[in-house]
């Protein structure tokens, strides 16, 4: 998080403030931590039915999460060097468009504007 001189701390939004941080993480590590705890009480009392052999180890849906979420963030970093484009990429292409009298405040007076209605 970067640090703004210009905003005071009252100012803030609610997930800028270093209490809220806090609380955030505390509760994602204890939920982790309740699921992971009730996968392995599940598997000791062998109310899980797995399908397949590796579905038997206690924390396999979580490591499979992990995992899964590990691979989408660096592929996500790798994709990004393929994708993006340099500053002003864009410029030129605007540079050529054609221009919009309406959208710069002119107004355009047509037949239908001066006629009486009757």
């Amino acid at each position: 998080m970067s640090e703004h001189p210009h905003i005071r701390d009252d100012e803030r939004s609610v997930f800028e403030r270093p209490g809220t941080i806090k609380l955030i993480w505390i509760v994602l590590i204890a939920g982790c931590v309740a699921f992971a705890a009730a996968g392995f009480w599940l598997a000791a009392e062998h109310m899980m039915h797995p399908h397949f052999e590796i579905d038997k180890f206690p924390a396999f849906y979580a490591v499979v999460g992990f995992v899964s979420f590990a691979f989408i963030v660096l592929a996500g970093q790798h994709l990004r060097r393929i994708l993006m484009r340099p500053e002003g990429y864009y410029d030129g292409a605007e540079a050529e468009l054609p221009r919009n009298p309406v959208a710069e405040d002119e107004v355009v007076v047509t037949d239908m504007d001066t006629e009486d209605e009757a």
